[in-house]
């Protein structure tokens, strides 16, 4: 790769890093506004309709089916209780 081209590529990746840094802190300070939530109120309420109206019923915890698959793959890998 030439110096001219892994220079420019160096500048884009460094442009971004900033971008990123920068974006990230408007978030953040976005989020702690004291009027965020007024704001936001109608999307907030809109989210929490969708996740109520498309909620599923779940019998068993995430945690018990994380253990199951733990189990499995203790199994799997030669390995007995």
């Amino acid at each position: 790769m030439k110096d001219s081209k892994r220079k420019k590529i160096e500048k884009w990746i460094e442009t971004w890093e900033k971008a990123e840094l920068a974006l990230y802190r408007i978030k953040i300070n976005e989020l702690r506004a004291t009027d965020y939530y007024s704001q936001n109120l109608v999307l907030l309420n809109e989210m929490l309709q969708y996740a109520f109206e498309h909620r599923k019923l779940r019998l068993s915890s995430g945690l018990v089916e994380q253990q199951k698959i733990f189990m499995k793959l203790y199994k799997k890998d030669g390995r007995k209780t």
